[in-house]
C-alpha cells in the first residue's frame, strides 16, 4: 500500500457471522442514548469507523476478514438500526445523520433537514457529542489510516457522482468494476495507490464543500484533533 499518511479512505461497500465486541461506550443524546463497539486487534495500521447503524453489510464484511487484518480495529456506531440517530429533550425526539456533525455548518445543515424547529441545547449537545465521539475514536496517530465504510444502493450514488463535481480533485472509473464499489480518499498517494490497483477511486478535493462529514473532518485536520 502507498505510504502511510494521514489521510481518510471512505469504501463504499455492496457485498455474514457471529461475533462478539470487545468493548462498548455509551453516550447520551439528551433523555436517549447510543452506543460505540469495537472489535479487533489493536489500531497501528487501520481504524475501520461506521457511523450509519443501518449499513450492516459493511459491517459484516469487515468481520468476516478481520482475522486477516492485523493491527486493525473497527469502531461501530449502534442506537436502533436505523441511518439517523435520535435525540431526545424534554419529551420531544429529533433526527440527525452521524456523519453530518464534524462541523457546526453540518450539524445547522443536518438539524434542519430532519427537524421543524429545534432548540439550540439541541445543536449545543451535538457538538458535544462529536468532540466525545472524535476522542473515543482517537484520531491522532500519524500513522494510522481511518477508514469509514458505508453501504450504498445499487445505481444510485456510485463513482459518477464525483465525475465533474467540485468536490472531486481527481475520479479513475475502472469499467470492469462494479460503480457502486468505490473508494473516496484525502491524499494523492493514496488515489494513485488504488488507481494503480485499477480500483474505482475518487480524490477529495481540498475545497469539497463542508457537509460536517468524517471526510471532510479529516482533510482539514490532517485527522489529527
Amino acid at each position: 500500500m502507498a505510504k502511510k499518511t494521514h489521510g481518510l479512505i471512505l469504501i463504499a461497500i455492496i457485498t455474514l457471522t457471529s461475533f462478539s465486541y470487545d468493548s462498548e461506550k455509551t453516550f447520551n443524546l439528551g433523555n436517549r442514548t447510543c452506543k460505540i463497539s469495537t472489535v479487533g486487534q489493536d489500531e497501528k495500521f487501520a481504524k475501520f469507523i461506521s457511523l450509519h447503524d443501518n449499513e450492516n453489510t459493511s459491517v459484516e464484511a469487515f468481520l468476516e476478514i478481520k482475522s486477516s487484518l492485523p493491527n486493525c480495529r473497527l469502531y461501530e456506531l449502534k442506537q436502533n438500526d436505523e441511518r439517523l440517530l435520535k435525540y431526545e429533550i424534554k419529551g420531544k425526539v429529533y433526527s440527525f445523520d452521524p456523519n453530518r456533525i464534524f462541523s457546526s455548518i453540518g450539524i445547522k445543515g443536518t438539524i434542519l433537514k430532519y427537524n421543524q424547529t429545534h432548540p439550540q441545547e439541541l445543536e449545543n449537545g451535538l457538538s458535544l457529542f462529536a468532540d466525545s465521539l472524535l476522542k473515543t475514536i482517537n484520531l491522532k496517530s500519524p500513522d494510522c489510516y481511518i477508514v469509514a465504510i458505508h453501504n450504498n444502493t445499487n445505481n444510485d450514488f456510485s463513482v459518477l457522482s464525483y465525475k465533474n463535481s467540485k468536490d472531486a480533485e481527481e475520479v479513475y472509473v475502472n469499467s470492469a468494476e462494479d460503480i457502486d464499489n468505490f473508494i473516496i480518499v484525502t491524499t494523492k498517494a493514496d488515489f494513485d495507490y488504488f488507481k494503480d490497483k485499477k480500483r474505482n477511486v475518487v480524490l477529495q478535493s481540498v475545497n469539497a464543500i463542508d457537509d460536517g462529514s468524517l471526510s471532510i473532518y479529516c482533510q482539514k485536520k490532517n485527522c489529527l484533533i
